[in-house]
């Protein structure tokens, strides 16, 4: 009996968290959702060569954030407009003195994916925290999860776990990029695509 117990807390547990997660917007992933305990999360951001400074959650919390009002848009032809709250990156890269020495950023997942963009470009991305009032689970992206707006949604870079700025050459590096995901794609294209929000289909 007790292992029926045991079981049935599991399945509730489970079907509780699985319901706090939904989102009005259909979650984009390709890979395993990543497996961590939130009250030990910390972001890891540094310099190549360098120690890390860890951020946990509530410390994030204590830097600026910002909020828009901006649509999110895949590839599979819907949008969705939302209430964002974040930081930018270049909050984060002023924690550091000479960001600007360092033209390439690597970041890293919890799922062990790396994507390599220039700092230049990143600025045009979000560090995403909430999503209409409420943190991000896993299946969308959370906890931290990093998107630019006038991209795909395929293209954001979801679970982020370390930031690490680089100097030397590099080049752009998507893990998906052998099947298509190239920077020439990541832009939303002109088109009709079906609007969750206002439930109808609309011109982008």
């Amino acid at each position: 009996m007790s292992l029926f117990r045991s079981l049935y807390t599991k399945y509730e547990q489970e079907t509780e968290i699985y319901a706090q997660s939904i989102r009005p917007w259909p979650a984009i992933y390709r890979d395993r959702l990543p497996v961590f305990d939130i009250n030990t999360y910390a972001l890891q951001i540094r310099i190549e060569n360098q120690h890390a400074k860890s951020m946990s959650l509530k410390q994030l919390a204590t830097l600026p954030m910002f909020n828009e009002s901006r649509r999110i848009t895949s590839k599979a032809g819907w949008t969705y407009y939302g209430h964002w709250k974040g930081i930018t990156f270049h909050t984060l890269f002023s924690l550091f003195t000479t960001p600007h020495l360092y033209p390439w950023v690597r970041l890293e997942t919890l799922n062990g994916n790396n994507y390599v963009l220039e700092r230049q470009a990143l600025l045009n991305y979000r560090i995403l925290i909430e999503g209409e009032g409420q943190p991000f689970s896993t299946l969308n992206g959370g906890p931290l999860w990093a998107h630019c707006f006038d991209y795909y949604l395929e293209y954001s870079i979801p679970h982020i776990k370390n930031i690490i700025l680089m100097q030397g050459e590099h080049e752009y590096f998507h893990p998906n990029l052998d099947i298509g995901f190239t920077l020439e794609e990541a832009r939303v294209h002109p088109g009709r695509y079906y609007d969750i929000h206002h439930e109808k289909i609309t011109n982008l």
